[in-house]
């Protein structure tokens, strides 16, 4: 059974309708805290609020108090977005789908993008705003889109036999290491695939 999991979170939400688009086939919205801020922005209501609740305004409690399960938890230890993960985890998703987690923080942006370690490899998983797809990659990994979009590759672990099929600059039995980057690289046609024996990479789509 499909049970696809939106999380919102507290970062930049520039155009309400993509994100509103983005989320109408989520079975559960969970909020991350300051998320719901954005929730009463897109125009949605959440299933679920949690956090220590000192980002979401009064407003958008008041809003959603009487509609949405609101879960109050000051674990000092795990960010607003591991709370939300660790939870959607007990939902049993088959996707979770990320939106707000790119902001002007830098340290949260970066938080929310190396969470996407915490999810299990069964379930896709996805970091979406109106320019970036971001996803985490374990061995490999089918690549759809336009001729010319932008991919790019940044390993967070060594990597060893990286391959890419389908892109402008191809790479065979590449062994690296954190510290390597594939920035920039453009797709040749409408689908390209990059696959490695060994290793965690993230695979980050910009749309121009």
């Amino acid at each position: 059974m499909k049970n696809k999991i939106a999380i919102i979170a507290n970062g930049y939400i520039k155009n309400p309708k993509f994100h509103k688009d983005l989320l109408k086939d989520a079975d559960i919205i969970i909020c991350a805290d300051g998320g719901a801020n954005n929730a009463k922005k897109i125009g949605v209501t959440p299933n679920y609020i949690i956090g220590d609740l000192d980002s979401a305004s009064k407003s958008s409690i008041e809003l959603f108090k009487d509609k949405s399960k609101i879960i109050k938890d000051n674990n000092p230890d795990k960010t607003d977005m591991e709370l939300a993960l660790s939870f959607a985890e007990t939902l049993t998703p088959s996707e979770i789908l990320i939106t707000g987690a790119i902001g002007d923080r830098i340290d949260h942006t970066l938080a929310n993008i190396m969470c996407l370690d915490k999810i299990k490899s069964d379930v896709k998983a996805q970091i979406v705003d109106e320019k970036n797809i971001i996803e985490l990659v374990e061995n490999s990994a089918d690549i759809s889109g336009d001729k010319n979009d932008i991919i790019s590759i940044v390993p967070i672990t060594d990597i060893s036999n990286l391959c890419y099929t389908g892109l402008k600059w191809n790479v065979e039995n590449l062994d690296t290491n954190i510290g390597w980057f594939g920035i920039s690289n453009r797709l040749e046609e409408k689908n390209a695939n990059i696959s490695f024996s060994n290793g965690k990479i993230l695979l980050i789509r910009i749309r121009e």
